[in-house]
């Protein structure tokens, strides 16, 4: 007598609905990443074109501030040659009005230009990131229609 038992059969077919499901779940699972990734890619785009509009518009305060600096300290120079070819006392104290004057002026007309300049680069520094902003939150509304 053989005391050998039969083994019972196992099926080690997958079911249609499981593979389906699998199959779907991979599809999606792509698709999330390719999206994340697209997002991703427009991010660094972004960015870089931000850091590009910075670095282009800080370039132009750091050259303007060396042009007002050499202009003031020119100023300088002028004014103490005109105060020591000054040949009467009472002639400083008008040549010292007029330069404070002049200079203050001349400060506040600067400090208005760089403040132009330093509104220039937060918006033009911005400018890509509200625009990639504005996208991402169009492309979440057409998602969520």
């Amino acid at each position: 007598m053989s005391s050998k038992k039969a083994k019972p059969e196992m099926n080690t077919e997958i079911p249609a609905e499981v593979n389906a499901i699998a199959q779907k779940t991979v599809d999606q699972a792509q698709a999330a990443f390719e999206k994340v990734s697209e997002v991703a890619h427009s991010n660094v785009q972004m960015l870089d074109a931000a850091a590009n509009a910075y670095k282009n518009r800080f370039t132009d305060i750091q050259l303007k501030a060396m042009e007002f600096a050499q202009l003031n300290v020119n100023a300088g120079f002028a004014f103490a040659r005109k105060f020591f070819a000054v040949k009467e006392p009472a002639e400083v104290f008008t040549l010292q009005q007029t330069f404070v004057k002049e200079q203050a002026e001349t400060f506040q007309r600067q400090a208005a230009e760089l403040n132009e300049l330093s509104v220039a680069l937060a918006k033009e520094s911005l400018k890509p990131v509200q625009d990639g902003m504005n996208k991402s939150l169009a492309g979440f509304s057409k998602a969520a229609a």
